[in-house]
């Protein structure tokens, strides 16, 4: 029986932020959100669109 389901060789390229996954693994931003490895988690003072 085959199972669904994304490989797990695709983790490196999730993005913690938004959780989408990226085009490339790597430290480029998001190209999702923008996030950065430097930016602060969300709830710090940070902004995304959609919040209000």
């Amino acid at each position: 029986m085959d199972e669904g389901g994304e490989s797990a060789c695709r983790l490196e390229r999730v993005c913690p932020e938004c959780g989408r996954l990226r085009e490339r693994p790597g430290p480029e931003p998001c190209e999702n959100c923008g996030a950065t490895g430097d930016d602060p988690p969300r709830g710090a003072g940070r902004t995304y669109p959609g919040d209000s």
